[in-house]
């Protein structure tokens, strides 16, 4: 399976294309351990089903080279991944090995 985290848009505004991530207590992203845990913690967490439609549930597209985390399609121009863990975006030949 692969890991998941919930996005939006900043603000309910789709036309910028910004998105604002789910968040744990500490204030770092919170990675579910499948796109089905996390639709359930949303369904439990009492999110409407008006919501829910805005929101994206992205999956995992593979592991960061640096610190062994998932790493996500990245939001940022011309980076193809993010990794939460490193707070970093990375290029397509940085990760490839």
């Amino acid at each position: 399976m692969s890991k998941a985290v919930v996005a939006r848009p900043v603000n309910g505004i789709t036309l910028n294309g910004e998105l604002e991530y789910l968040l744990d207590d500490s204030g770092a992203v919170l990675i579910f351990d499948s796109p089905e845990q996390a639709m359930s913690f949303l369904t439990a967490a009492g999110v409407e089903p008006e919501d829910l439609r805005q929101m994206t549930i992205m999956e995992s597209c593979g592991t960061c080279c640096k610190c062994g985390s998932s790493l996500f399609k990245s939001l940022t121009a011309d980076y193809a991944f993010q990794c939460f863990t490193c707070d970093e975006d990375f290029y397509q030949f940085e990760q490839d090995t």
